[in-house]
């Protein structure tokens, strides 16, 4: 392989890169931010944690990528190079105390208490009562509200509040919850 295709099939990896750190960047903002206006959960915490946790670390590495993949150019000086590769490492580091807050900011859930109704037609849509906590970090008692949840697939769910008695019973199935500790 001669150096001018040696010097293509980087530059087209150092372009894939970029481009994926693009993508990266733009799906990890914009998911939380979605998730203000739309109520789509995840339906366990499992799934949530695995994403966190991909988010939590990829973030700071897509954010460099980003800047070493689309600032540095072969005709920088190399104090320029230098500066830019700094100034990389130092936004990463930012961005990751950032994720720090935001994962500290986010210790506060909804949990599914008790199950009322399961629809008829569809077992997969159900009637709950969940409750809004923040745990240890937070002495106030939890906030307790029933819910309709639609489960679209094993890991997510789509949440709407609803009044119980505007629904129709026949629709419902009622659902018996034991008491957990007996």
């Amino acid at each position: 392989m001669d150096k001018q295709n040696v010097i293509k099939t980087v530059q087209k990896f150092l372009r894939i890169v970029h481009w994926t750190s693009i993508l990266c960047l733009c799906f990890w903002i914009l998911v939380p931010i979605l998730g203000l206006f739309i109520p789509l959960e995840f339906a366990n915490s499992h799934t949530e944690d695995t994403y966190i946790k991909i988010r939590f670390y990829g973030f700071p590495i897509a954010a460099t990528l980003l800047i070493l993949t689309g600032m540095i150019k072969r005709k920088h000086t190399l104090c320029l190079i230098v500066t830019k590769i700094i100034l990389a490492t130092c936004i990463a580091v930012f961005s990751f105390f950032v994720m720090i807050i935001v994962l500290f900011g986010s210790m506060c859930a909804w949990t599914t208490d008790k199950v009322f109704f399961e629809n008829k037609r569809n077992p997969s849509i159900k009637i709950v009562q969940r409750s809004f906590g923040c745990g240890a970090t937070d002495s106030t008692p939890a906030t307790i509200k029933v819910f309709k949840i639609r489960e679209i697939t094993s890991d997510l769910i789509w949440v709407t509040e609803i009044d119980t008695t505007q629904i129709d019973k026949s629709e419902w199935i009622r659902i018996e919850n034991k008491k957990q500790y007996e």
